[in-house]
């Protein structure tokens, strides 16, 4: 398999490496190599921690977790933003969902068969705890994107991206202090809202 999972203290120069969407943002240097968003090819994002031993996953998702609700039609032909933010979302967001439904599905069928036929291929239970957003990040997105320096602005409007509906790709590029302050709002709140369930699941 081509992956590869290695123990390291993650610091600034990690978390800039996962942010560097390639195009948009440089990589960053690590040690002798250049490092992008892993998300472009890291098909299976919590992999590594489970091949790396891990027991209890506590994931943090960036998309609303099972949102049924219908969306809302349109006739109109959708902005090249609007195709850009589904691209990404599908690079960066997709994989994790289909790693956490492939990863509950192996522990039901643990669970089924008490372990006993997948113990020799190192197959375990893992315990998960996910958090994910209870409002869409695209419209809080699009409701910072003043916020951007203007040359960003006026590519951005070129793109259909200064609305509602371009939202999701302006999310990926506003690393602006409203709009990220908003997020870790969002995200205290949200996690708050769980505070029993986070400390069972970390057993504080």
């Amino acid at each position: 398999m081509q992956r590869l999972g290695i123990r390291s203290e993650i610091g600034v120069d990690h978390l800039l490496a996962s942010s560097a969407i390639p195009f948009i943002f440089p990589a960053t240097r690590i040690h002798r190599e250049y490092f992008g968003d892993g998300s472009m090819r890291q098909l299976a994002p919590i992999s590594p921690a489970i091949h790396l031993g891990a027991e209890r996953v506590l994931i943090i998702g960036a998309g609303r977790a099972n949102e049924n609700q219908p969306r809302r039609g349109s006739e109109d032909y959708p902005s090249l933003a609007q195709i850009a933010g589904h691209t990404l979302s599908s690079i960066f967001l997709d994989g994790l969902a289909v790693d956490i439904e492939r990863m509950q599905g192996i522990n039901q069928m643990l669970a089924a068969s008490e372990g006993q036929v997948h113990a020799t291929r190192g197959m375990r239970p893992i315990r998960t705890l996910v958090i994910s957003p209870s409002q869409r990040l695209d419209r809080i997105a699009a409701e910072h994107a003043d916020a951007l320096p203007w040359p960003v602005k006026l590519l951005l409007t070129g793109l259909g991206a200064m609305n509602r509906q371009g939202g999701a790709l302006t999310s990926y590029l506003l690393f602006e202090k409203p709009f990220t302050r908003a997020l870790i709002d969002l995200g205290y709140a949200d996690t708050m809202a769980r505070s029993a369930e986070v400390s069972s699941f970390l057993e504080l």
